[in-house]
């Protein structure tokens, strides 16, 4: 029964945080291209639109938060993929777009293969909550954040590059984010969770993961290339740590990590022709309107 809550809150936040990342992101696109970072934030701080994301997106975490507290991270994060199909209808659903039947076929296949790995890995928390480990949090932190300096600093590569690496540390912050988050909140209470180093460590790390995600979307034109490469960087990154740091357990037999590997590859199938079909999608209606964004996200 605690799995179902966990389940359910954790894809009522991630249709929160998807959906409202596609506001965001229609707001930064409205903006010409700035200077710098700190101009692109400064700008998008003074749009309603963005505000209206944010807002949808508080309350898709709060969902999330929840379902971190009775769920184990091996669970939850996994099924925030599901945020790439959300993303895709609310982009076709602002743009007062049709989804086509291709994306809709591929939309269910990610759920199929979402659902498979989780009935196959089927994750659990620990009986106990370990002591964490604090060196694999520390790696994940160093190589996100180098990973992101260089999408910030990468002069004269393509928007598309440097838009795939800030989305790579962006997944790699989230991932670690819902770590600490999960640390943080095995708690006895709520003030405990909320003076303790992980809760901490999470408020940084999030806001490392936001500036990047802020930056990538600018430079993605379309939420579904960069939410793809988030969508599946962040529970890689967030199981593999809930393994390592918080003693979760998976299904590790032969037989069961072949069916993990099957299902996550029809996952990454399903969100590889949403990628390419909604950039298709992109294009024509680039072609027909003339607009140098239309609103698709």
């Amino acid at each position: 029964m605690t799995a179902a809550i966990a389940l359910l809150a954790a894809l009522v936040g991630a249709a929160g945080i998807s959906t409202g990342t596609v506001l965001q992101q229609r707001a930064g696109q409205e903006i010409d291209e700035p200077g710098s970072t700190r101009e692109l934030l400064a700008r998008v701080l003074r749009r309603r639109r963005w505000w209206a994301g944010q807002a949808v997106i508080a309350v898709g975490f709060g969902s999330y938060a929840y379902a971190l507290h009775v769920g184990p991270v091996a669970l939850v994060q996994p099924v925030l993929v599901t945020g790439l199909v959300f993303g895709t209808i609310a982009s076709a659903a602002l743009a007062g777009r049709r989804l086509d039947r291709r994306l809709l076929r591929a939309s269910v296949v990610c759920v199929l293969g979402l659902a498979a790995f989780l009935a196959i890995a089927h994750p659990q928390a620990p009986a106990v909550m370990p002591t964490p480990a604090v060196t694999p949090l520390v790696v994940v932190g160093v190589v996100a954040g180098l990973v992101g300096v260089l999408g910030l600093r990468g002069v004269g590569w393509s928007e598309p590059v440097r838009a795939a690496l800030l989305a790579l540390a962006t997944g790699g912050f989230y991932g670690l984010t819902a770590t600490l988050f999960a640390t943080a909140l095995a708690a006895s209470n709520l003030v405990d969770a909320v003076v303790s180093w992980p809760f901490a460590a999470a408020l940084v790390t999030s806001l490392c993961g936001w500036t990047f995600s802020q930056r990538a979307l600018h430079l993605g034109r379309l939420n579904a290339p960069v939410n793809a490469v988030i969508g599946t960087t962040d529970p890689a990154v967030a199981v593999t740590l809930g393994v390592l740091v918080l003693g979760e357990w998976v299904r590790t037999t032969p037989l069961a990590l072949v069916g993990q590997v099957v299902a996550a590859a029809v996952v990454v199938a399903g969100t590889v022709v949403i990628t390419r079909q909604s950039a298709a999608l992109l294009d024509t209606a680039r072609t027909d309107t003339g607009d140098r964004a239309p609103a698709w996200g």
